[in-house]
């Protein structure tokens, strides 16, 4: 049996990290309208702000400092609760805020000896290498958030989608919705166009991630990096990246790969 690619280095993951969180402040820096809306009932204002929470969150999750973690069931309520207590809605002051943050996160990180697995949320055992991974895909994904509802250009390059999908393949057995995924059943391939491949075997209610093997499969999912990123925190359906030539399945039955995205909670 072939090993699954292994987990995204720590060390690339910090630089990508670094690239990323720059970019973000860059783009709050230059002053986009708070009130405008962003994503679901987030403005700008909003998705800056819990962006800029992010990483200190993540620090204490990193430090062993988070005795009792959210599910990833409560995140929304979670984050109303934390937005609810933080007026700050200023781009610029939030970006003050998260440049020295994301570098308290990565100089600690970068001390840190192999993957460790953490648990950022109830019942959730991740390594490391996924926690940053989760970090990396929020700046990535909440940088387009708000560069879209300010008309701002924002471009999240292959290589940092293709670290972030990587490592955000062992959380992906936590975030199925069992209701969803009770009549649903696939065995795939997944290969992250630059990145990883794996194994997806959804059936029962459960997803397992495991290394390609050559079992019998339905299809076979190749995916361009920054769509399958979006898919993750679902800013996207299907089609549109089918019509791209950024997802191709094929196979016994590639239309199985259809099921994928609609059973995942968002990250």
């Amino acid at each position: 049996m072939a090993a699954m690619t292994p987990s995204p280095s720590i060390g690339r993951l910090c630089d990508a990290l670094d690239r990323a969180s720059g970019r973000f402040v860059a783009l709050l820096r230059r002053g986009p309208d708070p009130s405008a809306p962003a994503i679901g009932r987030w403005t700008v204002g909003e998705t800056a702000a819990h962006a800029s929470r992010s990483p200190t969150y993540f620090l204490a999750v990193a430090r062993g400092e988070v005795a009792d973690p959210h599910s990833l069931d409560d995140v929304a309520r979670s984050n109303a609760e934390v937005l609810a207590a933080d007026p700050e809605r200023d781009p610029r002051v939030l970006a003050a805020r998260l440049a020295p943050a994301h570098e308290e996160l990565v100089s600690f990180v970068r001390t840190v000896q192999g993957d460790p697995v953490l648990r950022p949320f109830a019942g959730v055992d991740v390594p490391l290498s996924t926690v940053l991974a989760v970090e990396l895909g929020e700046l990535l994904v909440h940088g387009r958030d708000i560069a879209r509802a300010a008309r701002l250009r924002w471009r999240i390059p292959r290589d940092e989608a293709a670290l972030a999908g990587d490592g955000l393949l062992p959380i992906l057995p936590f975030a199925v919705d069992e209701a969803r995924a009770a009549r649903r059943a696939m065995r795939s391939e997944l290969r992250i166009r630059g990145g990883a491949r794996a194994r997806l075997v959804l059936e029962h209610g459960e997803l397992r991630v495991e290394p390609v093997s050559d079992a019998p499969l339905d299809c076979r999912i190749s995916a361009d990096p920054a769509a399958f990123l979006l898919l993750a925190f679902h800013r996207t359906g299907m089609l549109g990246p089918i019509l791209r030539g950024e997802l191709i399945a094929w196979g016994r039955r590639p239309w199985r790969a259809m099921g994928l995205p609609r059973v995942l909670k968002t990250i």
